[in-house]
């Protein structure tokens, strides 16, 4: 028995490659402006049409089917616009195998043309009622009829995967008899499997001559739009037809970015893609999706959460090699990131209960802080905690929580220390309940006091004052609450200032809490025993 334990991932990546049908080069067809505008709820104007073929041609898209000419009068017109342009990206245009349609097409100025008709029974059956002879004698008919005004004439048989495989190959061989130039073979609703379709798209590799293209057109109905389109490749497939965002017809197409990444990444393949541009094209593709349509934070390599770290293991290894757990780097992409350590630190460490003490030593030292080992362990504590309550930790929370503890007296000199709040709320007028511990001459004694407010906030504030009014008379004259980043699990963030009637002293201070009561709180609890310590400095 052949032992295989040496061998490493990528020589079996190379010896499998080597019993495939992968193709030196591999081509992009963008149907965002057609197949991608399918979306239910999306439509693109004029101009963002324009500059989407822009942004498309940038990329290096080899061909942009720039619409269904005959569909519309605004489909026509920014297949024109488009040829316009004089981008460098061939522009096709769609259409039925009809004198109509390819008219239409013809007069759009188009640079090429993809025709199509349905061949399965299904569809013979309840949409064309047409018999298969029929069907073979319309593409034989009218392929020729738009070789006449095109040098390529790309031909899709619709839902290929469910139409019989022999009949299928007739039409396809048919199609190049009569001119077709390439030939698209759609898994029109998604249902068909990698290795099922990378067999059909095998057979047509094994009949079809070796200078016809053969394209996947792959739908997103069952999650296997890229893998499909990537088993065609292994089988011969040279160009892929995909969307931006993987737009598209109910559940969408294969996602262009996922597509061209794997196969550039994973496969070594060719191409004229310029990788640094797709996140850009994505986003600005996104934007004009007019907010039906977003980058989800889990899309494979352009979500937000694609290169985020907050497990402690991973964190640590990415700091000392961001290779160790990301599959490329983000730049590769065209997503905003230096490799440096301190970028990896900076924007990727994303923080939360899973966050290890050297990430997190990490990120605090990246913003010029160097904590103590008591305020480290509070820092770490406090995001633990807010992470173990579901609440996202974004960077302005981590400053601020950073902040509020940085600002802490250390625990042997607090003068102030609270023990217990409890707060009603409700049906009745809001009252709050506080059981402080004062430092008086060394000794700590323990004081409790209730009283009522016009808000939760209100009345345990007032029963601070209250609980206080022994050691000092205090005065509240600023009261400043904010969410810090908006949305309901945003964490509060309060700041105030404080008077000692007596002394005329003013300090401020700040506390940041998941529960705005706790943050108003903590705010006053930090000001007294500035209070307090300031006091007895100048007493001395």
């Amino acid at each position: 028995m052949t032992q295989n334990k040496n061998i490493s991932v990528s020589q079996m990546m190379e010896k499998m490659q080597n019993q495939m049908n992968l193709p030196p080069h591999a081509y992009y067809f963008d149907t965002t402006l057609r197949d991608g505008e399918q979306t239910h709820g999306i439509v693109f104007n004029m101009n963002e049409k324009l500059e989407i073929a822009r942004s498309l041609d940038n990329l290096g898209i080899d061909v942009i089917e720039a619409g269904f000419p005959v569909v519309s009068d605004g489909d026509f017109q920014a297949c024109k616009e488009i040829v316009k342009l004089g981008l460098k990206a061939e522009i096709a245009g769609l259409a039925r195998l009809n004198q109509q349609d390819i008219d239409c097409a013809v007069d759009a100025d188009l640079d090429a043309i993809h025709v199509f008709i349905a061949t399965s029974d299904l569809h013979l059956k309840n949409k064309l009622k047409m018999t298969q002879d029929q069907v073979l004698s319309k593409i034989e008919s009218y392929v020729s009829k738009a070789k006449e005004n095109f040098t390529n004439v790309v031909f899709s048989a619709e839902d290929a995967t469910r139409t019989n495989l022999d009949f299928l190959i007739k039409c396809n061989e048919l199609a190049v008899n009569s001119g077709a130039t390439r030939i698209n073979i759609p898994d029109t609703v998604g249902t068909i499997t990698p290795m099922a379709y990378g067999y059909i798209i095998k057979e047509h590799y094994n009949k079809l001559p070796k200078n016809i293209r053969i394209s996947a057109h792959c739908h997103n109905d069952f999650g296997l739009g890229v893998a499909n389109t990537i088993a065609a490749f292994e089988n011969g497939a040279s160009e892929a037809q995909t969307t931006i965002l993987g737009l598209g017809e109910r559940a969408g197409n294969a996602a262009f970015e996922e597509t061209a990444m794997s196969l550039y990444a994973l496969y070594g393949l060719k191409s004229n893609i310029i990788y640094n541009k797709i996140y850009p094209t994505a986003k600005l593709v996104e934007r004009y999706c007019g907010g039906k349509i977003s980058i989800g934070r889990l899309t494979p390599l352009i979500g937000k959460n694609a290169f985020s770290h907050e497990s402690g293991i991973h964190a640590h290894a990415m700091i000392q090699n961001a290779r160790t757990y990301e599959p490329i780097s983000p730049s590769l992409l065209g997503i905003p990131r230096s490799d440096s350590k301190s970028a990896i630190v900076a924007q990727s460490i994303k923080l939360g209960k899973h966050t290890g003490n050297h990430a997190l030593r990490a990120k605090i030292n990246e913003i010029g802080i160097i904590p103590t080992d008591e305020q480290f362990s509070t820092i770490r504590n406090n995001i633990k905690r807010i992470g173990d309550k579901g609440h996202e930790i974004r960077e302005e929370d981590f400053l601020a929580i950073v902040k509020d503890v940085m600002g802490e007296i250390p625990e042997q000199e607090k003068f102030v220390i609270l023990e217990e709040l409890t707060v009603l709320t409700g049906s009745v007028t809001p009252t709050a309940t506080v059981r402080l511990k004062i430092r008086n001459n060394g000794d700590f004694i323990e004081r409790i006091a209730s009283s009522i407010g016009n808000g939760p906030v209100d009345a345990s504030i007032n029963a601070i004052v209250k609980c206080f009014s022994k050691m000092s008379k205090i005065l509240l004259l600023s009261f400043d609450i904010e969410a810090i980043t908006g949305g309901t699990d945003a964490l509060g963030h309060v700041s105030i200032e404080v008077e000692d009637i007596e002394t005329n002293n003013i300090v401020s201070s700040n506390a940041t809490h998941e529960d705005v009561v706790m943050s108003a709180v903590l705010a006053m609890i930090k000001a007294l025993n500035k209070l307090v310590r300031e006091k007895n400095s100048s007493q001395a």
